[in-house]
């Protein structure tokens, strides 16, 4: 893959998913989050397995659907599912946010640890440095929150962190060989069932078909999960893992930009700082040499 493409790649990549922060805030008060998690889910598998009929894509082999299950229960139903219940019992957005900036230093002791991969000591300065823009960027998260949370709150959020963190490297290391599109139609179809689980588990009800629910709705399958979860996997299947996930670290700041100009949240120049400064962690972890 010429640098180029990459560079784009990572670019669209980046935008999609920072969006993600503006439909969680959206569908508050409209939709229960696993209800909401649980029609997404289901919308990009049927928006998939369209995709895969119209190209005659290969679907996985019998034997390997648990596989793609395992990674659709992480890395969708428990990662989302968990991040939105955290949030809805008094998790700070900012503090969830400075958790996910963790991703890219699990990746790092996750894939050296349990898949073998060489531990480069150099990817610790670029993700330290970025953590702290993230950290700049999101002044909420270390100012007092008018919230509170207990540990279980705080617990299952550093578990979906954890989650989608294992469920990429399962995804890159198990079944790197799989036909993409057609694996994303189970892991959705898994996500949209663990979502329903939790919903029931959660005594879930709240539903009110609105503008905000359809548009959410729309974003999140088409956008969020058409292009982004699919570039997620693509870049994590063919590109260094690490380097991957350090760009999770340049969301936040640019959900913080989004709701500026979306919500007309005022944007300090702390946070343009903090913007700069985990751009240029996220340049310090490309760097190193795979």
């Amino acid at each position: 893959m010429s640098d180029k493409k990459l560079i784009v790649l990572f670019a669209v990549f980046v935008l999609i998913w920072s969006s993600g922060f503006i439909v969680g805030r959206m569908i508050v008060g409209s939709v229960s989050p696993n209800i909401f998690l649980a029609i997404r889910f289901f919308g990009t598998a049927v928006l998939f397995f369209g995709i895969a009929l119209l190209l005659k894509k290969q679907c996985p082999k019998f034997s390997e659907i648990p596989k793609h299950m395992v990674v659709g229960f992480l890395c969708n139903g428990i990662y989302l599912g968990g991040s939105y219940w955290a949030i809805n019992h008094g998790m700070p957005a900012g503090i969830m946010a400075l958790l996910g900036g963790l991703q890219p230093l699990i990746t790092l002791v996750f894939g050296s640890v349990l898949f073998g991969e060489r531990f480069k000591i150099d990817y610790i300065w670029g993700i330290i440095v970025g953590l702290f823009g993230v950290y700049l960027a999101l002044p909420s998260s270390h100012q007092s929150p008018n919230q509170s949370y207990d540990f279980l709150v705080f617990l299952i959020s550093v578990l979906s962190i954890v989650c989608i963190t294992v469920g990429l490297l399962f995804q890159k290391y198990y079944i790197k060989s799989s036909e993409l599109i057609t694996s994303l139609v189970i892991q959705n179809l898994s996500g949209a069932l663990m979502s329903v689980i939790l919903a029931t588990v959660l005594k879930e009800s709240t539903f009110y078909v609105n503008f905000d629910f359809l548009f959410s709705l729309f974003w999140a399958v088409l956008v969020l999960s058409g292009v982004g979860v699919y570039l997620l996997m693509y870049l994590t299947k063919n590109h260094n893992a690490v380097k991957t996930t350090s760009l999770m670290l340049l969301c936040p700041p640019l959900a913080a930009i989004q709701a500026n100009l979306l919500f007309d949240e005022r944007l300090s120049l702390l946070q343009i700082l903090g913007f700069a400064i985990a751009l240029f962690g996220v340049a310090l972890c490309q760097k190193v040499k795979a």
